[in-house]
């Protein structure tokens, strides 16, 4: 894959608006009463990117999602955490949460929105203004803005009947609220036109979703601290908030990156995850609100100081020190954290310690390591940046000497251990085969050229929803079933040589369409 002349090292841009550059971050609780009994679930998607520029981070603040009755009292739902980022949510679903007394009647839905964040790559000729503040042309720029707005979702109503359990998929289109004019860039989520604007749903399930029974939506890769109770998990993340789901008889247990966690074979969760370990869950939303285990696999034995983020940067001249934007903080270390300042959408420059641990892979149970062991390989046992791409998602443990940010200085960190873990993004469909995706138009903080083709491969040799199958979303059976010619959601592991001539750099997890 052809590769375009290397970005600049990161720049980061300082508030905007005086005061209305701080971010509130608000902790709702749960939703509203009224006189019935029926379960209404939420859950958010995120799709149709803007041309430019390159988006890596897009975090919103949700107030409140409003049922508004043709009459009678409106409920809301105020979800928690109420921030999100909506680039994680191009492959990925959030559980926005669950109204357990809704009375019977017809809804209309409105979701409010404020406080949106945004990282980028300026992928164009020129600088791009925000507010006050310029982004130089193939600079990685962070911003906080001060939209505000409560979109309707059009042309959806619902009904809820007494006793029900219904769910709503809410799906947030960013090529909408995201406009680049001239060299001005903005953030609207009420734009007069198109129509619909920002906001559209679906019932869920959604079609060929490839969910069982009473079943409405998949959350996937909740990453955070374990708390166990029986066969009740609770994952806790700094930047997430909580998850609680149950383990069932199907529920799939995965190695670490190490192998040494949860190893092949193991067959209770007991043994599998202990409490204060990191873990990443995949569980599935059922009817009734409640949420069950699908796939977990812990990620690191104890709780720590752990983030995880896009490589944006790689400087050429040290085999030791790359950036990257911050878009999860799975753990923070018990005392005396280095990274309790950090957010989602942060720049950070990441410096690898003289005695960095071997690289590691996270395989979420894909057969990368056996199957295509080579291409594993190219990161695997790693220890320099020679190994490294832009467009990669790694996690790093973070030790001192750690230097906080300053003004438009990026934080500073040193890592011991890196992980390769899922890059989440979208692309256009080429062509297809049972297993396969060409692709091409990648983001361009890949560095690619759009023109360039790569593969992606994915693991469908079972059945759907098993270990080590990759999950499908708006696509039955296999990947032939794609839409050429459209952009396909992936959330994959970017494994490339360094020449960057390997013809199948990506192996999915998940594969969304539309």
């Amino acid at each position: 894959m052809a590769r375009n002349k290397p970005l600049f090292f990161l720049v980061v841009l300082s508030c905007f608006a005086l005061s209305s550059c701080n971010l509130h971050r608000k902790t709702g609780g749960g939703g509203g009463g009224g006189g019935g009994n029926a379960t209404v679930s939420f859950t958010l998607v995120a799709d149709t990117l803007p041309t430019n520029p390159s988006i890596l981070s897009f975090n919103v603040t949700i107030s409140g999602i409003t049922l508004t009755p043709a009459t009678g009292t409106a409920q809301t739902l105020q979800p928690s955490p109420s921030v999100v980022d909506l680039m994680r949510l191009q492959s990925d679903t959030a559980f926005l949460g669950t109204l357990t007394s809704v009375v019977a009647g017809s809804y209309t839905v409105q979701v409010a929105f404020s406080n949106p964040e945004i990282t980028f790559l300026n992928d164009t000729a020129s600088a791009i203004t925000i507010g006050t503040a310029s982004c130089p042309s193939g600079a990685v720029c962070a911003a906080n803005l001060t939209a505000a707005g409560t979109p309707t979702i059009g042309s959806f109503t619902f009904t809820v009947n007494s006793m029900g359990q219904r769910g709503i998929g809410i799906d947030f289109n960013l090529k909408n609220a995201i406009s680049l004019s001239g060299t001005t860039l903005s953030v609207n989520f009420n734009p007069s036109s198109p129509n619909p604007g920002v906001l559209s749903a679906v019932a869920l399930p959604k079609t060929n979703a490839n969910l069982g029974a009473n079943q409405l939506d998949l959350i996937e890769d909740f990453s955070g601290v374990v708390a166990i109770n029986g066969s009740s998990v609770t994952i806790t993340s700094p930047t997430r908030g909580t998850l609680t789901a149950t383990s069932t008889s199907s529920t799939n247990l995965d190695h670490d990156p190490s192998g040494t966690l949860c190893p092949s074979g193991t067959t209770t969760l007991s043994t599998c995850v202990k409490a204060s370990q990191v873990a990443s869950i995949d569980a599935i939303l059922d009817a009734d609100g409640t949420l069950s285990i699908r796939e977990i696999e812990p990620l690191l034995s104890a709780q720590q100081d752990f983030v995880e983020g896009i490589v944006a940067a790689i400087n050429p001249s040290s085999q030791a020190q790359f950036g990257i934007v911050v878009t999860d903080k799975p753990s923070v270390a018990t005392t005396n954290s280095l990274i309790s300042a950090l957010k989602v959408g942060d720049l950070l420059t990441v410096n690898l310690s003289s005695s960095v641990n071997p690289f590691l892979v996270d395989t979420k149970g894909l057969a990368v390591d056996t199957s295509f062991t080579a291409s594993f390989n190219f990161f695997n046992g790693q220890t320099t940046t020679s190994a490294m791409h832009l467009g990669q998602t790694v996690g790093v443990h973070v030790i001192a000497p750690f230097t906080a940010a300053t003004g438009t200085t990026p934080a500073s960190a040193t890592a011991d251990t890196v992980i390769l873990r899922w890059s989440r993004f979208r692309a256009n469909v080429v062509s297809t085969t049972a297993n396969t995706i060409n692709i091409d138009t990648l983001p361009s903080y890949f560095g690619i050229s759009t023109s360039s083709q790569g593969v992606v491969q994915a693991f469908l040799t079972g059945a759907l929803g098993t270990d080590g199958i990759t999950n499908l979303d708006g696509v039955a059976n296999n990947t032939s079933g794609l839409t050429t010619g459209k952009p396909v959601g992936l959330r994959a592991l970017y494994l490339q040589n360094t020449t960057n001539t390997a013809t199948t750099p990506f192996f999915a997890a998940k594969i969304r369409q539309p």
